[in-house]
């Protein structure tokens, strides 16, 4: 099935196109990610029994005990681990990863906690208890075949690989050779998740813009990330020549160090 393509605004006017996942990969990923998780519950009941039957040996309550430690990481297999594992990688499980696909928040950036665990627990009724046809219905209505999780969660699953991938997310934002210091002494705690996602947008169109006119937005967005990066717009006046790009890619590095970096 064809993906849907969908673009985001940001609010300097800057556009960032988005591939949407089709059924057919997500189905796919899914797969992997369900016997992954086969394999590791299957560990857990083996390793549950053979505590059960320890503590039966033992006496002394061992069997409740080994009971409670099965439930408890049934619960961790099903839930916080996918859980922890895409917030760790930013979106992509192990399925996710082996077919090119990644979960981002509808505006383009990297899913946190909260994200994860809305579609992890959601995922537990329309994919677990409904078998996935809840999960299926819903994303076969939705424009961008987005499951309930995906809705109630406000997250929607995108192609990082293949025909249009590229356009989803830059590659990992690397200072201009002689901007490496300046970005180390950049401070990003200030900046934002909207700061940082305007530079994105603009660096990934940057190239498509008249030189005129991304040189002006270029410039309207360092005034406004620059202050609450500890700079003055001004400091810029003594570094010489430079293209616009250049201290733009140095604070997005900055901001990506900050979080360890989304891809």
């Amino acid at each position: 099935m064809a993906t849907r393509s969908f673009r985001i605004v940001t609010p300097e006017a800057v556009e960032l196109d988005l591939d949407a996942a089709g059924l057919a990969s997500r189905f796919l990923a899914a797969l992997i990610d369900i016997i992954v998780i086969w394999v590791l519950l299957f560990a857990v009941t083996v390793g549950g029994s053979a505590l059960a039957a320890a503590g039966a040996n033992a006496g002394s309550g061992g069997e409740i005990v080994a009971a409670i430690v099965t439930v408890v990481g049934v619960f961790a297999v099903l839930v916080i681990w996918p859980m922890a594992w895409e917030v760790a990688t930013k979106g992509r499980s192990i399925g996710k990863m082996a077919l090119g696909l990644r979960v981002v928040t509808v505006d383009g950036a990297p899913i946190r906690i909260r994200h994860a665990l809305v579609r992890g627990l959601v995922g537990l009724v329309e994919i677990v208890l409904f078998l996935g046809t809840l999960a299926v219905g819903v994303a076969l209505a939705s424009h961008r075949f987005r499951r309930l999780g995906d809705h109630l969660a406000g997250t929607v699953v995108v192609r990082e690989r293949g025909a249009g991938a590229d356009r989803a997310f830059p590659r990992r934002f690397v200072p201009y050779p002689g901007w490496e210091a300046w970005s180390a002494r950049l401070d990003a705690t200030r900046l934002t998740a909207d700061d940082y996602r305007l530079i994105r947008s603009f660096l990934l169109r940057a190239a498509s813009l008249p030189v005129d006119a991304r040189t002006r937005l270029g410039h309207r967005i360092l005034h406004r990330v620059l202050p609450r990066a500890g700079l003055d717009p001004a400091v810029l006046t003594t570094l010489g020549s430079w293209s616009v790009e250049a201290p733009l890619v140095a604070v997005a590095a900055a901001y990506q160090r900050r979080f360890d970096g989304p891809s």
